[in-house]
């Protein structure tokens, strides 16, 4: 039961905005905010499970041109002539190619021509006559470096993103890449700067390809591109390049694959392998052209510092057999990358473990259809969660949540140890997470505003157990009219005007009066289950089986009126004392109580601003009557048909009258309730209802004589009610002078109740 129309729907809106919210993000992936998590997944799992290192050891190693190495060697760019040396030393160490892992995009400066150029113009004196002539004719250097290159397998790069110096031009292609299944270019972005290798390197080498461009500060490098498109020329990344010319492969294949009607659950267009002609190796990529790195332990890594291969120094690993990597990281300041492995490395370290990872076959793969399966777990599991969370609350949507999220887990995880597939649980379980609390948040809120709800309703008129069996299903009140059968129990003190006109100038106790009666009445209605509907005056009214369901109601209202007029006793002595205090004569009080049982509207009795529950309908409104009139046959508690019905044989009830109501025309009974069941098993009372039983027979046959003798027996009976037959006798007086007609079945007309 919430009051506020605006909250309601909020709380049915809110958990499915959550879901629709985690579905867009898995979607279109805003400012990367999937793929962060994503990549958090992923990264742990490379931590828990490496790649493994090859029987052999790495096929690459790194040679880092590092701090160590700038600082006894020079800071990059090296003078070729050094270069040089650390490529002959390489290549007498046994390295089957060596990669040079950054771009000689400009001029040696210790070169003749650069130095003549650099002095120019020279001194005219004497003494630096032919100093030109001397410095021509110097070894070249550069000559010297490119005729290395051409005579051992060799690889040199560019770099995308990083501007060139002077006159750039487009790189060389020794080995061409053909598109098969579609353009690869359009899964690629396409870069418009480049440094490319002087021109005399590339045509020495015997591969050109793209090294790692720039990464952004504190940006972890997960991925590199075997494809680059510069400019609309696809070329190969140097890690390719090296791989081709190592295994004297001819040229490229880019697969490119794509669903035949533009969409499907299980097939993601775009760029899905790079074959290398003429060797078995083929790389695995992402759609746009990318490899996933896949890194191991330090078991995958060698990294050699260039001094130590400079000065032949003995500690230094075998190059047999393996390709040599020059990288380097630092060139006047440190170039690292932070990678999933947990540690930064250089870009010629990640470029050999690239190499490895492609020559070994260790890809990480996301299939085409994980996107849509991921979104799927999305949807199912945060509909179950929601609709679990609102039927049964956090405690089993929470369990639920967790078993869904160990479950994805799980599965991803079992994905990528036996296939290296790439699965994201992370999306999936922080939506179903943020779902179940919103959701789990919205209901609360929603519960405690029922519960205070149920509280202001109803803490006063049902008994605490009761009370918390509404706080903990708030939805068994509904606003909405409905039908329910009920027994209504009317009580009200006779003779109390004469009491009230006593104190009408001392409202304290004229309160405390009521406070007794109320309060004992009150408890012995809730002890039984029943709900205490409202207070008016000096009349109490509950109500039995609304708005909780209660067994055999009708008796527990015959009960409850019983115990009420036992209660009363305690109230007169109060009084009886009080008078005498006084010095003013003692009133007894009595009680009128009226009880009927039937169908009645149960729900909102109030306005819609201001909910109040109630309990309206014949039931009520016939045991007000009864109340009303109990003083006109005498007995304490007088009873309606309904209830008679509803208690059968159990009570001592005695027939009092036949009432017709314009919706009864005919007549209702009314019973006097005098006694519980051991009372209606009491002779006496046997013999009196067998004494009433003539006097209404006679009545109704209108045979008035016959009716006043039965009358003068009861009277001598135990238990006989004087007032009730004073009653009659006067009303059959009234008949006798004004005969009621010949069709007259002995009702008395009431009027609309």
């Amino acid at each position: 039961m919430n009051p506020t129309p605006a909250f309601r729907r909020l709380s049915a809106i809110l958990p499915g905005l959550v879901l629709v919210l985690g579905l867009a993000v898995a979607i279109y992936d805003p400012r990367g905010a999937g793929s962060f998590l994503q990549n958090q997944a992923f990264d742990l799992y490379q931590q828990i499970l490496p790649r493994e290192a090859a029987a052999t050891g790495p096929r690459a190693v790194h040679i880092d041109i590092d701090a160590e190495s700038a600082r006894r060697h020079g800071a990059w760019p090296w003078p070729r002539k050094r270069l040089t040396g650390l490529v002959d030393r390489l290549r007498e160490a046994g390295a089957t190619a060596i990669l040079i892992d950054a771009p000689l995009s400009e001029p040696d400066p210790t070169a003749a021509r650069e130095l003549v150029r650099l002095w120019a113009p020279l001194p005219a004196g004497d003494e630096f006559a032919g100093l030109a002539a001397a410095l021509q004719g110097l070894p070249d250097h550069d000559r010297e470096l490119a005729g290395r290159l051409r005579a051992i397998p060799s690889i040199t790069s560019f770099m995308p993103d990083r501007p060139g110096f002077g006159d750039t031009h487009m790189p060389a292609r020794p080995a061409s890449i053909a598109p098969q299944g579609g353009d690869p270019r359009h899964y690629m972005h396409a870069h418009r700067n480049w440094r490319p290798t002087l021109a005399p390197f590339e045509a020495a080498s015997h591969g050109v390809g793209a090294t790692l461009p720039d990464g952004a500060p504190g940006a972890r490098l997960r991925e590199l591109p075997l494809l680059v498109n510069l400019d609309g020329t696809l070329y190969p990344s140097n890690v390719l390049e090296t791989l081709r010319v190592a295994h004297q492969g001819a040229g490229y294949r880019a697969v490119v694959v794509a669903p035949e009607s533009g969409f499907s659950f299980e097939m993601e267009p775009g760029i899905e392998r790079v074959e290398i002609d003429g060797t078995p190796l083929v790389a695995q990529t992402m759609r746009d052209g990318k490899l996933r790195l896949y890194f191991g332990g330090d078991d995958t890594r060698v990294t050699i510092p260039a001094w130590k291969v400079l000065a032949r120094d003995g500690d230094t690993p075998p190059l047999a057999g393996r390709i040599a990597v020059i990288g380097v990281s630092a060139d006047g300041v440190e170039r690292f990358f932070d990678t999933p492995a947990g540690v930064s490395l250089a870009a010629g370290a990640i470029a050999a473990s690239a190499i490895d990872q492609i020559a070994g076959g260790h890809f990480l793969v996301r299939p085409g259809w994980a996107s849509s399966a991921e979104q799927l777990f999305i949807f199912l599991g945060g509909i179950l969660v929601i609709l679990v969370v609102r039927r049964f609350r956090l405690r089993w949507g929470l369990t639920l949540t967790l078993l869904l999220i160990a479950g994805g887990t799980y599965g991803s995880w079992w994905a990528f140890e036996t296939h290296r597939w790439l699965i994201d649980p992370a999306l999936g379980s922080v939506t179903l997470l943020a779902a179940c609390f919103t959701c789990a948040l919205m209901t609360r809120l929603h519960t405690e505003d029922e519960i205070r709800f149920v509280e202001t309703q109803f803490g006063r008129r049902l008994s605490s157990s009761g009370l918390a069996r509404m706080k903990a299903n708030p939805r068994l009140i509904r606003a909405e009219g409905t039908l329910r059968d009920v027994t209504s129990v009317v009580a009200g003190l006779r003779g109390f005007n004469i009491i009230a006109d006593r104190y009408l100038e001392d409202p304290t106790a004229y309160a405390d009066i009521l406070n007794r009666f109320f309060s004992p009445m009150t408890k012995i209605v809730q002890d039984r289950n029943g709900m205490v509907d409202r207070g008016v005056g000096d009349t109490l009214y509950a109500v039995w089986n609304a708005p909780l369901d209660a067994s055999d109601h009708a008796s527990k209202g015959c009960d409850a009126a019983l115990r009420m007029v036992e209660n009363l006793e305690a109230l007169n002595e109060f009084l009886e004392e009080d008078a005498r205090r006084q010095h003013l004569s003692h009133v007894p009080l009595s009680l009128s109580i009226g009880i009927d049982t039937g169908t009645a509207i149960t729900g909102n009795m109030g306005a819609v601003q201001r909910f109040d529950y109630g309990v309206l309908g014949e039931p009520v409104s016939f045991a007000a009557y009864l109340q009303k009139n109990a003083r006109h046959y005498g007995p304490a508690i007088i009873v309606g048909e309904g209830t008679q019905r509803s208690v059968g044989g159990r009570y001592a009830l005695l027939e009092i009258d036949l009432v017709s109501t314009p919706r009864h025309p005919e007549g209702r009974r009314v019973y006097a309730l005098l006694g519980d069941p051991i009372m209606r098993a009491n002779p006496k009372f046997r013999a009196l209802q067998e004494a009433h039983t003539l006097i209404f027979s006679a009545y109704r046959s209108q045979r008035w004589a016959e009716a006043r003798a039965a009358i003068a027996e009861c009277r001598k009976l135990n238990g006989a009610i004087p007032t009730l037959y004073d009653f009659y006798e006067a009303r059959i007086a009234a008949y006798e002078a004004n005969p009621p007609g010949p069709h007259w079945n002995g009702a008395f007309f009431a009027g609309r109740i």
